[in-house]
């Protein structure tokens, strides 16, 4: 009997007249897609607490601003250099190095605060989009088992 059930309901299928939950392959829908395009990205901050997270995108931000700040100081050296050779000696080599050194740490400190800003917004995003995410997987789970339950009773008349 209970192989009759399953193919009396493939039988209906096969016709047409069992009906697809609509409600449930929206949300599906709703699901893949959100895993195929932001999944991703929300993925790590599944992984981290939030100061795990920011500390390390501010540690990657740090190591990009210095070698940021180090290659425009460069290419600035390059486009100054007959100035700084003819100066060189009349140059006060100590304030004109804790002149780089206080502009460094202006750009540094700027460069991480906006980090922390940016990394930390997202990452208040990213939760309250993955929480959707799992609630909404809730919801389809609740489905597959309503509809479970109907399929069953059907079975039993």
């Amino acid at each position: 009997m209970g192989n009759y059930g399953i193919l009396k309901k493939v039988m209906l299928i096969m016709m047409g007249w069992a009906m697809i939950s609509k409600e449930r392959v929206r949300h599906m829908t709703k699901l893949a897609v959100f895993e195929e395009r932001e999944g991703k990205e929300y993925r790590k901050m599944t992984q981290y607490f939030r100061r795990d997270y920011v500390g390390l995108e501010m540690l990657k931000s740090f190591l990009a601003g210095t070698v940021l700040f180090l290659a425009v100081l460069g290419v600035w050296a390059v486009c100054e250099m007959d100035f700084l050779m003819e100066n060189i000696n009349e140059m006060d080599l100590i304030a004109f190095g804790t002149d780089i050194l206080i502009k460094y740490l202006i750009f540094i400190a700027v460069y991480l605060l906006i980090t922390y800003i940016v990394y930390n917004m997202r990452y208040t995003k990213g939760r309250k989009r993955i929480r959707l995410f799992y609630n909404r997987l809730k919801k389809v789970s609740r489905l597959y088992e309503s509809e479970g339950r109907q399929n069953s009773l059907e079975d039993l008349d």
